[in-house]
């Protein structure tokens, strides 16, 4: 009985842990931003056709080469976050003298940018295993924001990501 409670304790206190810091528990908790949904989809879909040929890279080097892509000098660069749909996930994306990603602790406002999508799918955009228009096209990516900051990301990327 003791090991099962020990077992029990250091079960819950590691899913406690490694919980996302915006939702702070364990317990099931589905973030769905406007589109999101299509995007989880279509996500699902090519993952599981295997078309994006990173399934197996871990996130931090999918994060590593779309960082690096975002650093390369563009007019239409801004700060915008990321919301991974099938994760749940924001990410804050701050463009200064280099490129910063980190977890966001607040939800985005209706004023930010949010780019809806998953990693597979920037690291493929980055390696130039698929273009911004293809993606758009597969529903992959969604941005959501103000038009005229949505306008210049989408120029931005359009021209960094071609394929």
């Amino acid at each position: 009985m003791l090991k099962l409670a020990v077992v029990a304790t250091f079960c819950l206190y590691s899913a406690t842990a490694l919980a996302c810091g915006l939702h702070q528990s364990t317990g099931f908790n589905m973030a769905i931003e406007e589109g999101s949904l299509d995007v989880f989809a279509s996500v699902i879909e090519v993952r599981q056709s295997g078309e994006l040929n990173n399934i197996n890279k871990p996130d931090h080097f999918r994060l590593f080469s779309f960082k690096s892509s975002l650093e390369k000098a563009h007019p239409n660069k801004a700060d915008f976050s990321i919301f991974e749909a099938i994760k749940g996930h924001y990410s804050d994306v701050a463009i200064g003298s280099n490129v910063q990603i980190t977890g966001m602790d607040n939800l985005p406002t209706d004023e930010e940018v949010l780019l809806i999508t998953e990693l597979d799918v920037l690291d493929a955009l980055a390696t130039g295993t698929l273009s911004w228009e293809q993606a758009k096209l597969a529903g992959l990516v969604r941005i959501n924001g103000p038009e005229k900051r949505k306008r210049a990301i989408d120029l931005w990327f359009s021209q960094i990501f071609q394929g």
